[in-house]
């Protein structure tokens, strides 16, 4: 499989499936989403903090259901981000892994995260 974005050696790692996800929500800075919305925080050439491993950070965040929104809207960072997206991420879409409500997802080359959204609402 081939990846949207190029990740570093040994990512995603092992423990990653490629099952897709019945919901999945991810913040967006407009109502009217671009493919650019779903960019890894490497993509966007975001610096790296320290002590964050390389392979999440090229990953797309995505979360597992509006509660786990809801509690990281207040966030600082996330609050120039008045919408959220619902997505449907069929299988073989790419690899993920869910921790704890976050998912970190590597997209395929061939995945096209605007057709995967069910809805976009505001926040």
């Amino acid at each position: 499989m081939g990846y949207r974005e190029k990740l570093p050696a040994g990512c995603p790692p092992p423990a990653a499936h490629d099952g897709g996800c019945e919901q999945a929500f991810r913040f967006l800075p407009t109502q009217k989403p671009s493919a650019d919305h779903f960019a890894s925080n490497q993509a966007k050439k975001e610096p790296i903090p320290p002590g964050v491993d390389a392979c999440r950070w090229a990953s797309c965040s995505l979360y597992a259901d509006m509660a786990t929104v809801q509690k990281k809207r207040k966030l600082k960072k996330l609050k120039s981000y008045p919408f959220v997206a619902q997505l449907k991420i069929k299988a073989a879409s790419g690899r993920m892994i869910e921790e704890a409500k976050h998912i970190d997802f590597w997209m395929s080359d061939t995945f096209d995260p605007l057709a995967a959204i069910v809805q976009v609402q505001v926040l």
